[in-house]
């Protein structure tokens, strides 16, 4: 039986530019399947890798690409839950030194503070996950409490096969669930 819209659980999805990205709509099909809610929260790279009118369609939520002005009132309720998939090089290396430059970066800033269960799932080339930083700061995410999937959680064993979604899932926090 579906819950009533004031008591589903809300995910904010930060997704990143990577190839993940260009099939997160199967990640967000699961996440409404199991009755969240879906505010999909692209990095500035990522719009370009995204189809936000389907993702907007998808999901029944307007993505915000840019910041909001003085004005205007928050889109969403805010999260219950934290999802960043794929997690990029970038992003993750901006995120753990505070840097706010974008829409995803102020949430992902903002979470640790409000203490929202976060996931991560990296997604990078392997030259760029051997970066000593990289590493350390998968470390730092997971020390600050952040729940974070191997780098290559996501990779489908074959090309042809479809991205490894349920190794997000599988985290959902249990009292969430």
């Amino acid at each position: 039986m579906p819950q009533s819209s004031h008591l589903r659980r809300n995910a904010h999805l930060v997704v990143c530019a990577a190839p993940p990205a260009t099939a997160v709509a199967e990640l967000i099909g699961l996440l409404l399947a199991d009755e969240w809610t879906v505010q999909v929260v692209p990095t500035a790279t990522a719009v370009d890798w995204l189809n936000l009118p389907a993702l907007e369609a998808l999901t029944g939520n307007s993505i915000a690409v840019g910041p909001r002005k003085p004005d205007e009132q928050r889109q969403a309720a805010g999260p219950d839950l934290v999802i960043v998939a794929p997690a990029s090089f970038n992003t993750i290396n901006k995120w753990v030194a505070g840097i706010n430059d974008n829409v995803a970066l102020g949430l992902l800033n903002t979470v640790f503070g409000l203490r929202v269960p976060t996931i991560v799932s990296p997604y990078a080339k392997a030259a760029l996950a051997a970066h000593p930083g990289f590493r350390r700061n998968l470390a730092l995410l997971a020390e600050w409490g952040a729940l974070v999937t191997e780098r290559d959680a996501l990779r489908p064993e074959r090309q042809d096969q479809p991205y490894r979604w349920n190794a997000i899932m599988n985290l959902l926090p249990v009292h969430l669930r």
